[in-house]
């Protein structure tokens, strides 16, 4: 089974929240962006301080979709399948609001997939129950 199938497979499980820690996000944003291209689903991405985006469309930015939690409040109000891929959102989490705001989306969207990639990842105890999680690449520890 190789990557695409591996990461279509993520998202199609029943997990609405997906972990994915690398110590190369630009490959795996890569291997996203293939599988947005052969998919029926909507794929978006997020970065910190910049405006949210479909895959393949980067030019074109979702207005309001700038801060953690007008991030959380496009998806929670978007009424189509989507995947969400917010990458290097950690900071976000020392807001107990987003934390509670992330925890409805998963618990109430079956039709939405919120992707958290980074290379570290410090998941809240509140979401740690509703997650899929997977590591990849790890550099030594050492």
């Amino acid at each position: 089974m190789d990557y695409l199938d591996q990461l279509d497979k993520m998202f199609d499980a029943s997990y609405r929240l997906v972990t994915i820690e690398t110590d190369d996000t630009h490959r795996v944003e890569d291997l996203i962006g293939q599988l947005s291209r052969f998919s029926n689903k909507a794929y978006y991405h997020s970065l910190p301080g910049k405006g949210m985006y479909r895959f393949g469309a980067s030019h074109i930015e979702i207005p309001r979709t700038t801060t953690p939690a007008e991030i959380l409040a496009h998806i929670a109000i978007s009424r189509h399948f989507g995947v969400y891929v917010l990458q290097d959102f950690q900071a976000a989490f020392e807001d107990q609001h987003i934390v509670q705001d992330l925890k409805e989306i998963i618990q109430t969207g079956n039709d939405k997939v919120v992707v958290l990639l980074s290379e570290h990842i410090e998941l809240p105890e509140a979401l740690k129950p509703f997650a899929l999680r997977s590591k990849h690449q790890l550099r030594d520890s050492a």
